[in-house]
């Protein structure tokens, strides 16, 4: 059961080079086994949440996951596994107010541990 709030794309991991929409979320696993991911906003005004298993080597792509505005910054949490400390991680989906680029938020792991996570930002032009 993958209990999810909109679309989803499953990918091979090797297929993370694709130009995705500000606000996007790119999870990927790179190790070998499944991994149960929870990633949620930190405040209701951004409600968004994804709740899944990730198989090893592939990825998760939720397409303008968070809809927000210019200048608004959004704090993600995730959780690896069923126990844990959340991860936070702070990006802009729509950009900022003084030109910069909408960003896409990626997560990357290879275990559930917190440890072997790393969160990214990637601007659009």
């Amino acid at each position: 059961m993958l209990p999810l709030t909109g679309c989803v794309e499953m990918l091979p991991s090797g297929n993370t080079g694709l130009e995705y929409p500000g606000g996007t979320l790119v999870v990927e696993n790179t190790g070998d086994s499944p991994v149960r991911v929870s990633v949620n906003t930190k405040l209701e005004q951004f409600d968004a949440a994804l709740d899944t298993e990730i198989d090893g080597d592939e990825t998760v792509v939720r397409r303008e996951f968070i809809t927000a505005e210019p200048g608004d910054i959004v704090t993600l949490e995730a959780l690896l596994g069923e126990t844990g400390e959340q991860m936070s991680f702070q990006f802009l989906p729509a950009g900022g107010d003084e030109g910069n680029p909408p960003e896409v938020a990626h997560l990357t792991f290879e275990t559930a541990v917190e440890a072997s996570a790393t969160w990214t930002a990637t601007s659009r032009t």
